[in-house]
């Protein structure tokens, strides 16, 4: 089915930005999660990520 199968890929590609994001694993139940749920937690962490970059090119800017 094509829908479990994207939301598998979401829900992996969500731990994996988790794990990035944070250096750890964390057992939390994606799964039982809607693929809407799924795309609205990835909004905050990716807005993370952007802050981050922001942050490492300002600091490479003004040592």
């Amino acid at each position: 089915m094509a829908g479990e199968h994207d939301k598998r890929r979401l829900t992996g590609g969500l731990r994996a930005e988790i794990q990035r994001a944070t250096g750890r694993r964390y057992r939390i139940d994606l799964e039982v999660l809607d693929q809407e749920s799924l795309g609205e937690l990835r909004r905050p962490l990716r807005d993370l990520e952007d802050e981050r970059r922001r942050a490492v090119q300002q600091a490479r800017r003004l040592p």
